[in-house]
């Protein structure tokens, strides 16, 4: 893979940002489908919970084999590049979405979890080298617009769906994923090699850059992290359909409530980074999560369950933007190609934890059962922290 520092053709910065925050908007609303419409994939095609869990597997194991391919594709093509290929395969993914028997629908969703792969990375990515006088505020910034398109998913999916059923609501999608195509080519931010002799780095580099001790323990956090994000914010819908009562209800508020609180959390962060340490807030956020976690596992109630999604959402918000910033402050500018080994293992723990939460439910008749998965996770994930903050020797930007 090219180690390439990345320099953009003189454009403007604002502009880009707009087109990244626009992007995410969509990304956010693309990613958490899988939770409002799961009860809907499961009714139509009589799924077991280990069933419907596979729709997560589909999309974020292939999201995975999106972000490997990021580091071969950044370096030679650039940030614009990447992130309009990440586009094109939502275009095809919604395109056929709902055709077939559903493990057609899976693999297409599998196709949507590919272009997350390419896409999420290399705006995150890019993100980290825009102008900003906080990167951690401003990558936070940037995770709050996802979280917009998180929050207005379930929403869209309960007034749409009914209406215009899930063909058009595809082909909607789809359509607004050629547009975000055309505007990332119209960016034309492009790597400069600072190197042009060095097209390759040996497994020495590897080796070298994977010793540093932080690198097993953020490689966990983003596994970790995003297995707890997806298996809440994608299992709780079908929690709230199965509690006294709630079964006949065609909207689904637990979703909005856990990703509104998301949206929020991330909007705060943006603004506590400038007043304390990334330390303190993934703790604390983290400590909060893990109380959320406990009551979505413990609650009879819808009302308990949205206080819960409410904690769970707030307490995740400033992980995920953390942890990137971490990974830009600890490896530089060699996160354009070691930055896929992290954002694969995010991929990995999207696919895997959410699966295990429906294959426990299978087992145990019980989707409580599983939902203690994503708990113990999250109580984990406290002890990686601290392993995995730079240390007083890495460059900082925090």
């Amino acid at each position: 893979m090219a180690s390439i520092p990345t320099a953009s053709r003189p454009g403007s910065p604002l502009r880009e940002w707009i087109i990244l925050h626009i992007s995410f908007v969509l990304i956010g609303v693309i990613t958490t489908l899988l939770g409002p419409i799961l009860p809907s994939f499961s009714h139509r095609w009589f799924l077991s919970d280990a069933q419907a869990g596979f729709f997560f597997t589909s999309q974020y194991f292939l999201s995975s084999l999106g972000v490997v391919l990021t580091g071969v594709f950044l370096p030679r093509f650039g940030f614009s590049k990447v992130s309009a290929a990440g586009f094109v395969a939502f275009f095809l993914g919604f395109s056929f979405l709902g055709i077939g028997p559903w493990f057609f629908s899976a693999f297409m969703v599998g196709i949507n979890g590919f272009g997350y792969g390419l896409a999420n990375p290399a705006i995150n990515l890019r993100a980290t080298q825009l102008p900003s006088r906080n990167t951690a505020s401003a990558v936070t910034f940037l995770n709050f617009s996802w979280s917009i398109g998180a929050v207005l998913c379930p929403f869209l999916v309960g007034w749409l769906i009914p209406s215009i059923h899930l063909r058009r609501f595809s082909l909607s999608i789809a359509a607004c994923s050629v547009i975000l195509v055309v505007l990332h080519l119209s960016v034309r931010a492009e790597p400069v090699s600072a190197h042009p002799a060095r097209v390759t780095h040996p497994l020495a580099d590897w080796l070298a850059r994977l010793s540093v001790p932080q690198t097993i323990p953020l490689f966990l956090l983003f596994m970790l992290y995003v297995g707890v994000e997806v298996a809440l914010g994608g299992w709780v819908a079908s929690y709230e359909k199965r509690l006294p009562g709630m079964s006949a209800i065609t909207l689904v508020i637990a979703p909005s409530v856990y990703y509104g609180a998301l949206l929020i959390g991330r909007g705060v962060a943006s603004f506590a980074f400038r007043h304390f340490s990334a330390i303190f807030i993934s703790i604390g956020g983290l400590s909060m999560a893990a109380l959320g976690g406990s009551i979505i596992a413990f609650s009879h109630s819808p009302q308990t369950l949205y206080l819960g999604s409410a904690f769970a959402g707030f307490g995740l918000a400033p992980q995920y933007p953390i942890f990137v910033t971490w990974l830009a402050t600890i490896f530089g500018q060699d996160s354009t190609w070691i930055g896929a080994f992290f954002f694969s293992a995010a991929g990995i723990g999207g696919g895997a934890l959410p699966w295990l939460v429906g294959i426990v439910s299978a087992k145990t008749s019980s989707l409580r059962a599983g939902l203690f998965l994503p708990l113990a996770a999250t109580f984990l994930m406290i002890y990686l922290v601290l392993r995995a903050r730079p240390t007083t020797n890495s460059p900082a930007n925090l």
